[in-house]
């Protein structure tokens, strides 16, 4: 498997995903399956690698150029908030997607959840590729989210035309969820950032919380 310091890894990825395959990816929190956004058949292609429910959603991961999140997702106040406060880490924002853009991605809903991986390899391929990629972590549903290669490869990995394999993942624990689609802030998931963060960033008091798989 390829490391990320492979000076040609980024121009390889985007390759594999403008072919249409599926890639294994390092990121902050663990390792995600991800395919070019824009190609119909491999996001379809990753769900029936993960055996996910084609009506669970998928996230869009972007690069640096934050303009092109503006294409995919309509960003409320309280979503540019949180992006420019946390910056890019361990979050996924849940928001209204573009009107002019349908995806198999977005399981037939019109919410979309975006982040931005702080994973330079992982940015490097978004930026190089232009367009976001749809992505979940590298497991099969219901199995425990892998935090190294290895592992994310025993689960998904013979659906995948490359894995890059960068090391033992920094947090361990999935992204936090924060749903701002509806009329009140919430959080879906807590994982790596804690809900009293969120909470401050938003100048609330509390945010319900739907489900936590914090230690």
């Amino acid at each position: 498997m390829p490391q990320t310091s492979n000076p040609g890894i980024v121009d390889r990825a985007v390759e594999v995903l403008r072919d249409g395959e599926l890639i294994i990816i390092p990121t902050d929190t663990v390792y995600g399956i991800a395919a070019y956004a824009c190609d119909d058949d491999a996001v379809r292609a990753l769900y029936a690698a993960k055996q996910r429910d084609p009506g669970v959603p998928l996230q869009l991961l972007f690069g640096r150029d934050t303009a092109l999140l503006g294409e995919y997702a309509v960003l409320t106040e309280p979503a540019r908030r949180l992006i420019e406060t946390l910056g890019p880490g361990a979050w996924t924002i849940v928001v209204p997607a573009r009107e002019r853009w349908d995806s198999p991605a977005l399981s037939g809903g019109r919410t979309v959840g975006i982040r931005i991986v702080p994973v330079d390899l992982v940015l490097d391929i978004v930026d190089r590729l232009g367009a976001p990629l749809a992505a979940s972590s590298a497991n099969v549903s219901e199995a425990p989210s892998p935090t190294t290669c290895a592992e994310a490869e025993r689960q998904v990995g013979v659906f995948c035309a490359l894995s890059i394999d960068g090391g033992p993942t920094q947090q361990g624990l999935d992204s936090t969820v924060i749903d701002l689609s509806g009329p009140e802030p919430r959080i879906l998931r807590e994982g790596a950032i804690d809900r009293a963060t969120i909470a401050r960033i938003l100048d609330l008091s509390q945010i319900p919380v739907l489900r936590s798989v914090r230690p």
